[in-house]
């Protein structure tokens, strides 16, 4: 198919060329002659007094062994302006008579042949050179022979040239395809991109990426499966220990207390297994959709959920609304774990008959600030840089959790490029968290 549009392409480009050169040189053929017969009637016109001699002068050229194949396919034809044959070479045939408004070429049919000429007018005369389309035809056809040969006995080569090359390009792709898989599941380590050619470097790059991925998924996995395990043993230990206690109760009271203290144990892993698995997921995500939310709403809907577990601890739980714009572009759920986390933090951290108090305001016409408040013991400067850490407790030990909140929030607030701010309550004690949210509907990648 290629071939054959370039062959196509250049028989066309060809014809072209070679019209353009026989029509100029019919031209400048007919405009020689034209300045020869010029020259000559000046040099003869005092000779020649006889006007009775008004018959056609014919040119005949005797054909000889030296003659050109293509001579007899050339012509040229001079008349007067009344129509009277001047001149006329042996090879011309009778071209028609050009009209009054003449195109300087024309095709005609004379005999069987077709004739290219070229019309001169001058004075007195009508200057015409033809040559017969054949002659073109022959010369395109060895033109295109020529080429195409050429091309036929480059081909072989052309494509064993193709051949190597790609070979030779495609080497670094099949040494990269042969180290891959040699490799164990266990190897994610990048591949060297020094020694590989520009062209495949991007691929390779695009691999190592890949690598790093999995590697840190990996990770993330095998960190996964050593927290649970730390972390389920406790409880799972509780557990047995308090079916032990049922099993060995002598009155129906020990033996309720016990299953009592059973299923508290079974909530707590359950919230521990919960907030794993929620740590899971977040570490395996790089992105997430959003679209707009409403923080006032999203908050009141947290402070609704969490109310219950205030009231248990008389705890003075509220919400303050100074912001005038509360919407911002944020994944919903991701942002509803994060601030239900914080706030119950927050409770949990707080004494009995304490205050919690949720704040969202609008310190510049672009930002949202939410700041949550509480009256509990506060975190020393020293440990609010470990406080995000896994399954990090602080000093008080006597309050139930998992150590999982704050990680999971600050891994959503990563995830959405804020920054979670721990710092005194001002002129009080306990602690202020601050998040500060971009306004508007620009949607985050």
């Amino acid at each position: 198919g290629v071939w054959g549009i370039v062959t196509w392409r250049v028989s066309i480009d060809t014809q072209h060329e070679v019209e353009e050169l026989f029509d100029a040189n019919l031209a400048q053929s007919a405009r020689v002659l034209l300045g020869l017969i010029k020259h000559e009637m000046e040099d003869d016109e005092d000779d020649e007094d006889d006007e009775d001699e008004e018959k056609e002068q014919r040119i005949e050229i005797e054909e000889h062994l030296f003659g050109h194949r293509y001579e007899q396919k050339l012509a040229f034809l001079v008349r007067t302006r009344e129509g009277r044959i001047f001149i006329r070479s042996a090879t011309a045939p009778l071209f028609p008579e050009p009209s009054r408004d003449f195109t300087p070429f024309s095709d005609y049919r004379i005999d069987e042949y077709l004739w290219r000429v070229f019309t001169l007018k001058s004075g007195q005369f009508f200057v015409q050179t033809g040559e017969r389309y054949d002659i073109r035809d022959e010369l395109i056809t060895e033109i295109m022979s020529s080429t195409l040969s050429v091309l036929l006995m480059a081909l072989p080569f052309l494509a064993l040239l193709i051949w190597i090359s790609v070979g030779r390009s495609f080497k670094p792709l099949q040494q990269v395809a042969i180290e891959i898989a040699a490799r164990t599941p266990e190897q994610l380590q990048p591949l060297d991109s020094n020694k590989i050619p520009l062209e495949i470097k991007v691929l390779v790059n695009a691999l190592n990426k890949l690598f790093t991925r999995l590697t840190q998924a990996f990770e993330n996995e095998r960190r996964f499966t050593a927290d649970a395990a730390h972390e389920l043993r406790t409880p799972l230990a509780g557990l047995k220990t308090q079916a032990q206690v049922a099993q060995r109760a002598t009155t129906p009271q020990q033996r309720q207390q016990a299953l009592q203290q059973i299923l508290i144990g079974v909530d707590r892993a359950t919230h521990l297994v919960a907030q794993l698995l929620t740590l899971a997921r977040m570490d395996a995500t790089q992105t997430m959709p959003t679209a707009r939310v409403d923080m006032h709403e999203l908050v009141s809907q947290i402070i609704i959920d969490l109310t219950p577990q205030a009231l248990d601890k008389t705890i003075d739980l509220g919400l303050e609304k100074t912001a005038t714009c509360c919407v911002t572009q944020a994944n919903q759920d991701a942002l509803y774990l994060m601030l239900r986390n914080l706030v119950d933090n927050a409770i949990r951290y707080t004494p009995a008959g304490g205050q919690v108090t949720v704040s969202l305001d609008n310190p510049q016409p672009s930002r949202l600030t939410l700041t949550i408040n509480d009256t509990g013991p506060g975190i020393p400067p020293e440990q609010r840089e470990h406080i995000f850490e896994r399954f990090y407790r602080g000093e008080n030990q006597n309050i139930h959790g998992s150590g999982l909140g704050l990680s999971i929030a600050q891994k959503v607030a990563q995830l959405h490029d804020v920054e979670i701010q721990l710092n005194d309550v001002p002129n009080g004690r306990g602690l202020c968290v601050r998040v500060d949210f971009l306004l508007g509907l620009k949607e985050r990648r």
